[in-house]
């Protein structure tokens, strides 16, 4: 492992654009942040995930690195606080999945025709496992607005976002779930045709 000089050198001369510094930074820093970023996580995907993400905020930061600390404990709070981050992330997740999968099935109206309720909850499902194809900030929209009723104006104040960014949103979430659904293949195709 390099010492806290050989690395803030190193940073410096990859901040003049010297690759072979970059390379070699980079080099030294990634196998001690991935095998933290794996025990932190226990997934190695994760780890590396959080690697690049640690990677790039201390190539970024690191001029503004103030010496009170060692590199390397500085460097491993930035991977403790990505691997948090990260754990909220999932759990935020996992917190809006369950939901939607509630909503499909305790919220979903119960029709008169027994064959409309059958739709009305498939079509639920459907949402529900198109929604993990959204950004968390496009699953919180969705969710608010076309899942729950809310007006776009209610859902950005209790979002705390400025409206238009809610509707940029929306309307990403909205094409992304409409994409997806006309790529899935209907009944009628995946039975084919019985001559």
């Amino acid at each position: 492992m390099l010492s806290d000089r050989e690395i803030l050198e190193l940073a410096e001369k990859a901040g003049k654009g010297e690759r072979g510094a970059l390379d070699r930074l980079v080099g030294a820093l990634r196998p001690l942040v991935c095998r933290w970023a794996l025990v932190m996580t226990g997934d190695p995907d994760d780890a590396e995930d959080i690697a690049q993400l640690v990677l790039m905020k201390t190539l970024r930061s690191i001029g503004s690195f103030d010496g009170r600390a060692r590199v390397t404990s500085w460097v491993y709070r930035i991977t403790r606080n990505a691997s948090l981050d990260l754990r909220r992330s999932k759990r935020r997740d996992r917190r809006l999945a369950e939901r939607a999968e509630w909503m499909a099935e305790v919220q979903a109206p119960l029709l008169e025709d027994p064959l409309d309720d059958i739709e009305m909850k498939r079509t639920m499902r459907l949402i529900r496992s198109l929604l993990g194809g959204l950004s968390m900030r496009q699953r919180e929209v969705f969710d608010l607005v076309d899942l729950q009723g809310l007006r776009p104006a209610e859902a950005a104040r209790l979002l705390g976002m400025n409206p238009n960014t809610l509707r940029v949103h929306l309307l990403r979430a909205r094409r992304r779930m409409r994409k997806k659904m006309l790529a899935r293949p209907t009944e009628t195709d995946t039975r084919g045709t019985d001559g």
